[in-house]
């Protein structure tokens, strides 16, 4: 193993929390269409299927805000199903498909804007009398850069100082932008693609940010992790079964509070350690990685997660979940990579 490793190990260790009393479950939907590309998409049918039964089982509908502000109120057990709902890139699909069904059912949801994208591209983005509009009716528009960038690959050619300006730059321009055309914009800010390096992560915890990813699992209340998880309701992970699965899902036990999912040509199969999340025991753990299901390893105190295969130039997730014996329900985390390609060059988008 090397040093690298080692000491993510040590660190996913050093960052944990006590155990969470209650958990939320945030949802994330780009397109909701049937004409755009299947994996950001959910059809406007499936969409329909998961408020129905988020309605029928008597699920608490939460803004984000209200939910995680760390003045609000902290009502809520382990036993509570609360679910967020979000969408990311501010497409028109949202207005004329979910938008209806939401405000018919008195929801709260957020629309995570990238400022400079609003009504442009012919149609294809909501306009800010759009957003204004749903405002007025309950949702939160907030923060999603000004384009679109890949924040997390600074060119080698830029010192990390003036990334990390440009960054905060772009953040506050696009904030600036949103206050302008909607005003009241929460500090809530969701990383394009879901991609990050930890000193950005710093730089929009110290501006004040909650900051939203792209990574799967249950958020855990109050220690929540500085990167807070979503589940992608896309594509394949539309799918009824699986939704019913998530949204009633718990937070493990222990919270990593930072995690660094970036990884070099050299690192193809990373570790994770799942004692960060309270785990003790490999018992009824069970973790999936790109290639399928992966086996844990205990070594003395610490429950390893490793693929067996080596991880392709992209984003990777490594799923891991275990049957939480007070509920019946099962608790789920993610850890989340980004594999560079062999010459340490950044992979391009499919």
């Amino acid at each position: 193993m090397n040093n690298r490793l080692l000491l993510g190990l040590i660190l996913l260790l050093a960052t944990i929390s006590s155990t969470p009393a209650c958990a939320l479950v945030i949802l994330q939907y780009h397109h909701i269409a049937t004409d755009t590309s299947r994996i950001p998409s959910t059809r406007p049918e499936e969409f329909a299927a998961h408020m129905a039964y988020l309605q029928d089982e008597g699920f608490n509908i939460v803004s984000l805000s209200e939910r995680l502000d760390p003045n609000a109120p902290r009502a809520g057990t382990i036993s509570s199903r609360e679910v967020a709902i979000t969408f990311d890139d501010a497409y028109r699909s949202i207005y004329t498909e979910a938008f209806p069904r939401l405000k018919a059912l008195g929801w709260p949801f957020t629309i995570f804007v990238a400022s400079n994208l609003v009504s442009e591209h012919g149609g294809q983005y909501l306009t800010w009398a759009e957003l204004k509009e749903m405002q007025a009716q309950g949702a939160e528009i907030a923060n999603h850069s000004t384009a679109h960038q890949h924040w997390a690959r600074r060119p080698q050619s830029v010192s990390e100082s003036s990334w990390r300006a440009q960054f905060t730059e772009d953040t506050l321009s696009a904030q600036a932008a949103i206050n302008a055309h909607i005003s009241q914009a929460p500090k809530h800010y969701a990383l394009p693609y879901g991609e990050y390096y930890p000193d950005l992560l710093e730089d929009l915890d110290n501006l004040g940010y909650l900051i939203f990813g792209q990574q799967s699992g249950a958020v855990p209340l109050p220690n929540h992790p500085l990167v807070i998880p979503r589940f992608p309701m896309g594509g394949p992970y539309a799918a009824m079964d699986s939704f019913k699965t998530k949204v009633n899902s718990l937070a493990f036990d222990r919270t990593v509070r930072i995690h660094n999912p970036v990884l070099s040509a050299l690192e193809t199969r990373p570790i994770a350690n799942a004692a960060a999340l309270g785990v003790t025991s490999v018992v009824g753990l069970n973790c999936f990685g790109p290639a399928g299901a992966i086996v844990p390893l205990q070594v003395g105190k610490g429950i390893l997660i490793q693929s067996d295969e080596p991880l392709k130039a992209g984003r990777h997730r490594y799923n891991c979940t275990r049957r939480d014996d007070r509920t019946g329900r099962y608790q789920w985390h993610s850890f989340f990579w980004m594999k560079q390609r062999s010459d340490n060059t950044w992979y391009p988008e499919p």
